[in-house]
């Protein structure tokens, strides 16, 4: 029978690659565990990270994709994509040219990005009451001048026939 101290091993010690994956995947699930504790969400700048191109393509992959992806466009396009771990979102910022110029690892229950801001969320409710009131009761010239005032604009101003 052989000894324990007396079979070969070989020790292979994981490439540059995969080493600088490690901390990463380490600091996922250690931000996985406070959101799921205290809800503290968390973000990891991959651009701010030392891992090289082909390393964040490969840290892409190890996480896979979601169900949900969400595209976002102003002053070049945004593509929010829940990976294959829920709470982890991966949010890639392109240039009006359209290259990389930021990404990210998200862990939330929703991106900040995809979520409304109070004060829009104000607007809205003012612009859907209209919607409602316009639909309930179709608008007359007098509803409008009315708005318009509740608004701050003077109605009673007679402007000339001809404005030519």
């Amino acid at each position: 029978m052989t000894k324990l101290n007396e079979i070969a091993v070989h020790v292979e010690f994981p490439s540059e690659s995969i080493s600088m994956l490690l901390p990463i995947l380490h600091e996922l699930v250690a931000m996985h565990k406070t959101l799921l504790t205290s809800g503290q969400n968390n973000i990891i700048d991959l651009r701010h990270e030392p891992l090289e191109v082909d390393e964040i393509a490969s840290l892409k992959e190890l996480l896979g994709q979601g169900e949900i992806t969400a595209t976002l466009n102003a002053l070049g396009s945004t593509i929010i994509t829940e990976t294959s771990i829920s709470g982890v979102w991966w949010i890639t910022h392109y240039n009006q040219e359209g290259n990389i110029f930021s990404e990210f690892i998200e862990i939330t229950t929703c991106p900040e990005m995809l979520k409304t801001s109070p004060d829009d969320l104000a607007l809205a409710l003012v612009r859907l009451q209209d919607k409602l009131s316009h639909y309930a009761h179709p608008t007359t010239s007098d509803d409008i001048a009315k708005r318009l005032n509740e608004l701050g604009f003077n109605t009673n101003t007679v402007l000339p026939s001809n404005l030519n």
